[in-house]
């Protein structure tokens, strides 16, 4: 049994029905995939398996959090993920050649278990936003570093904008 075993949920013997199940990745998790970009940090998922006769469908919720750098002052923080679901259906059979969605996975009547990890991992990924900035301003205290936060105002209030499309003008 490898590390990801505790990943993947028995398919082959499973009821028709819905199935429930949670998972917590932790940075033991994302350390065995290279170049994840969560190094530390807990990210939940609730995966509910819809299973029905000739098809299953995979509905995996993510929430967490991901230590990480502020991209605006460099302190580090704890940076939420975008809540979210998506899913993934699972058919029976051979893939087809026309098929050209990502969401569908397709396995034999005989596959015993789903391997969830490469999905939970690649859905934690997706739940990062596209900056290491939030609404910290709620938080007490407040992880951000001020005198960073102060230079950077100071400096952007000296740089109007119409001096930088005066510049942009000059080099025509």
């Amino acid at each position: 049994m490898g590390p990801l075993s505790a990943y993947s949920i028995p398919i082959q013997g499973l009821k028709i029905g819905l199935h429930e199940y949670h998972y917590v990745l932790e940075s033991d998790f994302f350390h065995l995939f290279e170049g994840s970009l969560i190094r530390q940090g807990v990210v939940q998922a609730k995966v509910v398996v819809d299973k029905r006769s000739s098809f299953l469908i995979v509905d995996v919720s993510i929430s967490g959090f991901t230590q990480t750098t502020c991209d605006r002052c460099m302190a580090p923080i704890r940076l939420p993920l975008h809540e979210q679901t998506r899913q993934i259906i699972v058919k029976y059979g051979e893939a087809e050649a026309t098929e050209d969605e990502d969401e569908v996975v397709f396995v034999t009547r005989e596959t015993p278990e789903l391997q969830l990890a490469p999905y939970l991992y690649e859905f934690a990924m997706l739940a990062l936003p596209m900056t290491n900035i939030y609404d910290c301003q709620a938080e007490i205290p407040q992880p951000c570093n001020r005198e960073v936060l102060e230079i950077l105002e100071k400096s952007s209030a000296d740089q109007s904008q119409s001096d930088i499309w005066d510049n942009l003008r000059k080099i025509r």
